[in-house]
């Protein structure tokens, strides 16, 4: 093939390929404050693998068996304490979904069991922003099957232009390698 078809060509098919790996994220990108009201937030699925792991957590995944979807591992390797401040494993929601929830109350819901190796009897979840106000941290105590774990909050509305928010999971304080299974994160504004 010659030069001047061969590189177009590879032009094309690189942009291809890159306009395929962010198609995901489109989902939660372009929606404006109004439909993030409507429709909240969630994370499940193959969406898990956009889960972020700050130093002192660890997150590995799992294919679902059969009907069951993909599975996020999350665990802790550093006590909390000593773990530089973070969102421990954590979802990144861009700058439209504080322009959305800011001002309202949120129920935060996490489904999660404890770990089929090493499993985590508890952890913490929080909802963090940018300037606006966080949740802290929530305990919770796992159990062997999963549960749906939730906690509200209550956001201010941003200060200047909107950040990014986080939701995050701190998958056990003594960083011990205890393990629990994310199955999903869901978000949604109380009326």
């Amino acid at each position: 093939m010659r030069d001047r078809f061969f590189y177009p060509l590879l032009v094309l098919v690189i942009t291809g390929i890159i306009a395929l790996g962010l198609l995901p994220g489109i989902r939660h990108t372009n929606l404006n404050p109004v439909d993030i009201i409507a429709e909240g937030y969630s994370l499940n699925g193959t969406d898990l693998q956009k889960l972020t792991a700050a130093p002192g957590t660890e997150i590995s995944f799992v294919d679902g068996v059969g009907d069951l979807p993909l599975l996020a591992v999350l665990s802790s390797n550093n006590p909390r304490r000593f773990a530089p401040a973070s969102a421990g494993v954590f979802g990144t929601l861009g700058p439209n979904y504080e322009a959305g929830f800011g001002g309202h109350s949120l129920e935060i819901t996490i489904t999660a069991r404890s770990g089929r190796t090493k499993p985590l009897d508890e952890f913490k979840a929080g909802y963090f922003t940018v300037g606006a106000g966080d949740s802290g941290w929530k305990n919770f105590t796992l159990s062997e099957d999963f549960a749906e774990y939730s906690f509200t909050f209550k956001t201010n509305p941003p200060k200047g232009n909107p950040g990014n928010d986080f939701i995050g999971i701190w998958p056990g304080d003594e960083g011990k390698g205890e393990t629990m299974e994310l199955k999903s994160i869901r978000i949604e504004v109380l009326q």
